[in-house]
């Protein structure tokens, strides 16, 4: 695993921020200075130090005593990527034909006014809502994603900026990330979205991570935590497809599982918990709703037909079940792995039923609810647009749509190419990549090529930025002035270099178009407003946090526990949790309600081994994409040398029976093939994953980097009429390919 540059003190820590001092070498040259703010990589929101040489970043190191001082591989090289030559640095106007790549240089006014005008033709001859607006991870700032999120909903990658224009259809990268796993299953079962919710590792005497990574999250804190267990002797047991990072760092058990089958795992232990008499009584008989219809579904997942399903032994089965409900607290530690399957919310569902009856639910140890009366800034949101048509995916994926208040991507290229439901005309790509995140890019490509006005907004050139009829450019953040919090830390991100060409603000380019729309009211329209809307009568002072750069502690509740008997996490103040029942739903009503299955079943992959005997006679491999690397984050950074140096070719991991039955070594020019095409890769032999299962990198088919990454677009696999009917997200961990060598 690569090195992270960790500043973050143990369990005797001194107060937040008070060992922080600027950088007084006596030795320091004048034109060097130290800059305490926030890593601009990506939006985690990490503490740092930021050393500059003239007007350049040179390194970044830790703040002290900072709950995210952490500085990871591309923090490391934050100076090579914010200076890199590839930057956007001013608008830009295509004069080709779409796709040629031929573009014109023009100023801020200019492009402006082509947006707007080009906006306002399009709204009348079509209607508002044949304009969407698409933002990615690249949109994930802070500050950015709070003032501009749809209201109703407790956080959302979407902007809001054209519900005052009449445009229902703002879209996030949440139609394919999060959604499932931090939003619509707990709802589902607790009425509770993730953001309110934690895992309590430091507190827990077993710890499963299933179906994650934290080693390779941004940023990697859980894995402190984890490793701090171990140190405990607490029980570290990961299960995944592969032996991953996390699993090696810490020398955790590591169970294999076929991927997809989760949810069948978690159904098999609740049958053992039942049979055996081990689950919770108080709890399921006081505050669960659907608990003898799980007893009679469940009876049917043996630990004997769980082994064939997910290759887990039956023994293991067992003893875990029993594990888990011997330990006085247990965490979970999950993430998006369990979301792109067929089952990907009922197998969240399903894992985290299993938590709760075994009594590891809002106690010490395992998953616990945030104190509801911590201090929160201020988070304006916008409205959908009164009266106007339904965003996209709304009825097909209403339970998406009920959590997001926002429309889903998947459904774009039909409206686009076939104008249905209705005609999308015109689309704000910003800070995205959608020809390299979604499956099938030929069709994404289409799509792009055929809209009549596209306006790509990001710091590099992406694949969709070759179809825009405007580019233009973003700052990194550490070209902006914003704000982070955390529970118990409250800091501002200050601008460490000025807005390289005329790069400018994310936040400010959508304040400035609906100022040019007619609303610029509703958005403060300048970064100082914008934090201090954020933090008033909050009970920090922007004073304070001006003083304080390096950040303010601020204390939290005591935490109590078993919220929901004392009605701590319902509106009304009554016992239970926010569930049309008022329980812990087991059966979802609100899922009975849209004619969806209530309890959390399972749904065997449609294009499996068991489900497809005959199509795994061609494509005999699972093939699973997705997993992060630490040279890249998704699909930035490739074109950095310093970083794609680490690994310079995308890699297919192979366990050493499969490579050898087809006559690959370590280290092989490979194609992998699916149903739907073949994309070259190069193999990594090891025996770290399941036997039957390939892991793909994801990240590639940008127009930046070495060429072997540029044609490794793993989308040309994936599949985009397979998704999760409940969350309409693609199935990237479940699906058939084979893998041989190019020569």
């Amino acid at each position: 695993m690569d090195e992270i540059v960790n500043a973050a003190p143990g369990a005797a820590r001194a107060p937040y921020g008070q060992d922080f001092a600027p950088d007084q070498d006596a030795d320091m040259a004048p034109a060097r200075r130290a800059v305490p703010s926030i890593c601009g990589i990506c939006p985690a929101g990490c503490g740092v130090t930021v050393h500059m040489l003239e007007d350049r970043i040179d390194r970044l190191t830790p703040l002290k005593n900072h709950p995210y001082g952490i500085v990871c591989p591309r923090g490391m090289r934050a100076g090579d990527i914010v200076h890199s030559e590839d930057r956007l640095l001013y608008p830009q106007r295509r004069i080709g034909e779409r796709g040629d790549g031929r573009y014109e240089r023009i100023t801020w006014d200019q492009a402006f006014e082509l947006w707007v005008e080009k906006l306002h033709g399009i709204a009348a001859q079509y209607g508002p809502e044949a304009v969407a607006l698409y933002t990615g991870r690249g949109n994930f700032e802070f500050g950015l994603n709070e003032f501009f999120s749809p209201s109703g909903t407790s956080e959302s990658s979407a902007n809001s900026v054209l519900f005052p224009f009449g445009s229902p259809n703002a879209v996030g990268i949440g139609s394919l990330c999060y959604a499932a796993h931090g939003m619509i299953a707990p709802q589902a079962l607790f009425g509770a979205h993730l953001r309110d919710i934690f895992e309590d590792i430091d507190g827990a005497d077993l710890i499963l991570v299933w179906g994650a990574n934290p080693a390779t999250d941004s940023p990697p804190t859980n894995l402190r935590r984890i490793k701090r267990a171990k140190g405990r002797d607490v029980p570290v047991i990961v299960i995944d497809h592969c032996r991953n990072e996390t699993a090696r760092a810490v020398g955790a058990e590591w169970i294999g599982i076929r991927p997809g089958t989760d949810g069948a795992l978690a159904l098999g232990m609740i049958a053992v918990l039942i049979e055996e008499d081990l689950y919770d009584h108080p709890f399921v008989e006081n505050w669960t709703h659907g608990f003898d219809d799980l007893k009679t579904y469940a009876a049917a997942f043996t630990p004997e037909r769980v082994e064939d399903i997910t290759g887990v032994p039956a023994k293991r089965v067992r003893t875990l079940a029993r594990q888990i409900a011997a330990a006085a607290g247990c965490s979970f530690v999950m993430y998006t792995g369990l979301e792109y399957s067929n089952s990907g919310v009922q197998a969240i569902r399903a894992a985290w039923t299993l938590q709760a009856i075994a009594g590891h639910f809002d106690v010490a140890g395992g998953k616990l609810f945030r104190m509801q009366d911590r201090v929160r800034l201020h988070r304006p949101t916008v409205a959908p647009p009164e009266n106007a048509v339904k965003p996209l995916g709304a009825e097909e994926f209403p339970l998406y749509y009920e959590t997001r208040r926002e429309a889903h991507a998947t459904l774009l290229p039909r409206a686009i190419l076939e104008g249905l439901p209705y005609p999308v005309r015109s689309m704000i790509v910003s800070g995205a990549s959608v020809i390299t995140a979604w499956p099938d890019p030929a069709l994404w490509r289409r799509a792009l090529q055929s809209l009549d006005f596209l306006v790509v907004i990001n710091r590099f050139p992406t694949a969709d930025a070759q179809y825009a009829d405007l580019i233009l450019p973003a700052t990194t953040m550490f070209e902006i002035d914003s704000y982070m919090i955390h529970d118990g830390y409250v800091q501002l991100r200050s601008r460490v270099i000025d807005p390289l060409g005329e790069a400018r603000n994310d936040y400010l380019i959508f304040a400035e178009l609906a100022k040019r729309l007619g609303y610029g009211h509703m958005w403060p329209q300048t970064e100082a407003e914008l934090i201090e809307r954020a933090v008033a009568d909050c009970g920090i002072s922007i004073e304070d946090l001006r003083a304080h750069p390096e950040g303010i502690a601020f204390e939290l509740p005591k935490m109590q526990y078993q919220k929901y008997r004392a009605g701590r996490l319902r509106n009304d103040g009554q016992p239970g949790f926010e569930t049309p029942t008022g329980k812990f739903e087991i059966a979802s009503e609100w899922f009975r309600g849209h004619g969806y299955d209530p309890l959390p079943v399972y749904t065997e992959p449609i294009e499996g081994p068991l489900a497809a005997p005959e199509l795994a006679d061609r494509f005999p491999l699972v093939l699973n994409t997705g997993a992060r690397t630490q040279s890249a984050f998704r699909s930035q950074h490739h074109n950095i040398a310093s970083l794609v140096s680490k690994q310079p070719r995308p890699l297919v991991h192979m366990h050493n029976d499969d490579a050898h039955a087809r006559g690959i070594e370590d280290g092989d020019e490979v194609f992998i093939k699916s149903p739907r095409g073949q994309v070259r890769y190069w193999a990594r032999v090891s025996d770290n994953v399941v036997k039957g299962v390939v892991e793909a990198n994801m990240g590639g088919g940008g127009p930046l980097g070495p060429e072997e990454w540029r044609q490794a677009n793993v989308n040309e696999l994936t599949d985009m009429d397979n998704r999760d009917q409940l969350s309409g997200f693609p199935v990237f961990k479940a699906l058939l390919c084979d893998v041989v060598r190019t020569t």
